[in-house]
């Protein structure tokens, strides 16, 4: 790794921090947005049930009322105990609906509203009021269907007789409230206008909301009706001023029950006190020890790499210093051994020139002395023909003597040079060679196939294959103790055996004797074998000796002819070790 890396590597790094900061600020930021839910839906569900109380007082109240009207002592003990009960509830009324007496009070002039209605000479006047103080006593008797504030609401709740709700309006302490009416007929009366009530509640809108304690800072509460008007409203304590750019988190509620519309919306602006301090900060040293522990990694992974490469140069140099001095030496020694090969074959060919003049001499000289000492001994017969006389046995065992001495000679000149090689050719030549090695009185049969032209090859082929035969015959009868040899010479020139093609020479000798080890024993005990190798070799051929299945030895040799035959090439050699050929009998 280069260290050119190192600036992708660290802006990786920055950039992956950010992520994983981003994950913990939005994390806080989810759990926030989580509570202030939670919060939304703790003041939705404690204004839905003040809003319900508010709707089940309004019931009971108009029950206690329908039931005894002119009751007043059981209805303000009624109206008392439920203020006390439930704060928010600012006061308890009873509207009874009258004909108009033409009072000056509640004229349709002062309230601006239009005496062309139906309803313009009713009343509404209020006929109780709890609590009743100084502060209240005024109300009495105030007709609410001439104040523009409450006629609507009057009018529907005079029609439908369900709870319906006023717009907000100031109390008198100059809080905002709102009104709860229902319309309801006295009990077991006929349904008339004379008996006609409406049940009011008027509830500060101050207790509609819970308390705020639970308020995190820089949250608001805000309580409006359905129009959006504010009705109360609960701040926190802010004690710094946020940056504009810190996003705000709003929740909204809506309440539609009861006669009772509200819309409730908790505003929080996200402040740093929201984040998780001690997280961020796990989450960064995480980061900055990674990133050390990286950095340091692949410091000593570059420095492993210039090491690495500074001993890959040196084990390269060095390396190509040994291919130059193994081609050298490979080189040098495929001439010694083209110059080795070159020799045997030179070596070979003086020998078998030596042979033939030893051969020769043995015939020339020592065959006409021993002709000549035999014909004195039948002459010396001859002159002495009495069997019992001294000179005619001595004449019979000289001529007995010499007659073996020329056998042996004989049978020396065919092993140097048979001569049937050079007068009749290769073919007669083996013949003879099988006919003097006496398999027969061995105990051996011998099998043979000659194809092809083999007569017609010259003298360094012929000898070649006389001498592997020679020789081989001489260690099946010495050691295989064998009972059937095979001898198999072909010349032909179709296909391709051993990379070898063209005109070539293909030669199988077996047997099924005892066998030997081959690869301890071939070529580490004796010259026989090392002979026939080299001679094969000589001319550019392969040999191969191995086991003959399961019972005793091969050997095959594949001779090139003609200018083909590359006698001093040592790479036209295969190596002696190979997969055994196919037997050709």
């Amino acid at each position: 790794m280069q260290r050119s890396y190192f600036p992708f590597i660290t802006a990786g790094w920055l950039i992956l921090t950010l992520i994983m900061a981003g994950i913990s600020l939005y994390a806080d930021y989810s759990r926030l947005k989580k509570n202030i839910s939670n919060d939304a839906h703790f003041v939705y569900s404690s204004i839905y049930e003040k809003a319900y109380i508010n709707e089940v007082l309004l019931q009971s109240f108009t029950v206690l009322v329908s039931s005894t009207p002119n009751d007043q002592k059981s209805i303000r003990s009624f109206a008392n105990e439920m203020r006390k009960r439930y704060p928010h509830i600012e006061r308890l009324q009873i509207q009874h609906q009258q004909k108009s007496e033409g009072s000056n009070f509640g004229r349709a002039e002062n309230f601006h509203i239009d005496p062309t209605k139906n309803d313009f000479n009713d009343r509404f006047p209020i006929t109780f009021i709890e609590p009743l103080n100084p502060d209240t006593r005024y109300l009495l008797n105030k007709d609410l269907l001439a104040d523009p504030v409450f006629t609507e609401t009057i009018r529907f709740g005079r029609k439908y007789h369900q709870p319906v709700t006023s717009p907000p309006f100031l109390l008198d302490n100059n809080k905002i409230g709102y009104a709860l009416f229902l319309a309801f007929f006295e009990r077991n009366t006929a349904p008339s206008p004379d008996n006609l009530y409406i049940a009011s509640l008027v509830i500060n809108t101050e207790g509609m909301l819970p308390n705020t304690s639970f308020l995190s800072e820089h949250t608001s509460i805000s309580l409006m009706d359905e129009n959006g008007e504010i009705l109360d409203q609960h701040l926190s304590a802010s004690i710094t001023k946020l940056p504009f750019w810190l996003p705000t988190l709003e929740e909204h509620r809506t309440i539609n029950r009861f006669g009772q519309a509200f819309q409730i919306k908790i505003v929080h602006q996200f402040s740093p006190k929201n984040i998780n301090l001690g997280m961020l900060l796990i989450l960064l040293a995480a980061s900055l020890a990674v990133y050390f522990m990286l950095t340091a990694y692949l410091r000593q992974k570059v420095k492993a790499a210039v090491e690495h490469s500074s001993i890959y140069e040196t084990l390269k140099n060095a390396r190509q210093q040994l291919e130059v001095r193994i081609h050298t030496r490979t080189r040098e020694l495929r001439e010694q051994l083209i110059e080795n090969r070159r020799l045997t074959h030179q070596v070979l060919a003086v020998q078998e020139r030596e042979r033939r003049n030893l051969s020769r001499e043995l015939h020339d000289e020592l065959g006409q002395s021993l002709t000549a000492i035999r014909t004195d001994a039948k002459i010396l017969k001859r002159i002495h023909p009495e069997e019992n006389s001294l000179v005619n046995q001595t004449a019979e065992s000289i001529d007995a003597i010499a007659q073996n001495i020329y056998d042996v000679t004989y049978g020396m000149m065919r092993a140097l040079r048979p001569s049937a090689l050079d007068d009749l050719g290769l073919v007669d030549a083996l013949q003879e060679c099988i006919v003097s090695n006496r398999f027969t009185e061995h105990g051996i049969s011998l099998h043979h196939d000659y194809r092809g032209a083999l007569n017609e090859m010259s003298e360094d082929y012929n000898i070649t294959l006389f001498r592997l035969a020679q020789e081989a015959f001489s260690n099946i009868i010495k050691y295989a103790q064998a009972r059937n040899v095979w001898l198999d010479i072909h010349r032909t020139s179709k296909g391709q055996r051993r990379e070898i093609s063209g005109d070539r020479l293909e030669v199988m000798i077996s047997d099924d004797g005892c066998g030997f080890d081959i690869e301890s024993d071939a070529f580490k005990k004796g010259f026989g074998l090392i002979g026939m190798r080299e001679r094969v070799r000589a001319l550019g051929g392969f040999f191969q000796i191995s086991k003959n299945h399961d019972r005793g030895t091969r050997i095959i040799a594949i001779i090139p002819l003609g200018s083909g035959a590359a006698a001093n090439d040592p790479e036209t050699a295969t190596p002696d070790q190979e997969e055994p050929a196919a037997p050709v009998h």
